[in-house]
């Protein structure tokens, strides 16, 4: 196991997965001025399999190459205009369960997969947590690995 920090993400990466954390500029859109933030948000992938360069923040390009034991976990930061709004109003990092788990939370579809999204706060920082199990019908086995990689998530 090994620990992968940066953006101010902390997670204990397990022996044979992947992890990668970057940093993307705030979606000018989103903020009430218009201006850019001087905070860039930041993405974290950790896989149980190889991570392609080039993968989607929601894990395109990753997830069409995942067997039905792999699993992906994202955290998807959203910015500070999202902080204080219903959808992120959830404290603290959140732990799935086997219902969080559907074949039709998935941003693709890919037959025989499963997903799960949860929105959240932490820190002062709005988030996604995005989930994809290469098997919807292993999850029951698989959740454990998931939540105990999430208790190992730092978020500053």
């Amino acid at each position: 196991m090994s620990r992968l920090s940066g953006s101010g993400i902390g997670v204990d990466v397990p022996s044979g997965w992947e992890g990668r954390i970057y940093a993307k500029p705030s979606d000018p859109g989103l903020h009430p001025t218009g201006a850019q933030s001087m905070n860039p948000n930041a993405v974290l992938h950790v896989a149980s399999f190889p991570l392609p360069r080039g993968a989607g923040d929601y894990g395109g390009g990753a997830v069409e190459q995942m067997a039905n034991t792999d699993l992906l976990v994202i955290l998807m930061e959203h910015g500070a205009a999202a902080v204080g709004t219903a959808l992120f109003a959830p404290a603290g990092m959140p732990r799935l369960t086997k219902d969080d788990v559907s074949p039709n939370c998935l941003q693709r579809l890919i037959e025989g997969q499963g997903g799960a999204q949860k929105f959240f706060t932490e820190n002062g920082r709005a988030f996604c947590l995005y989930v994809v199990f290469g098997s919807h019908l292993r999850r029951a086995r698989t959740l454990p690995v998931v939540n105990d990689l999430l208790r190992t998530v730092t978020i500053t």
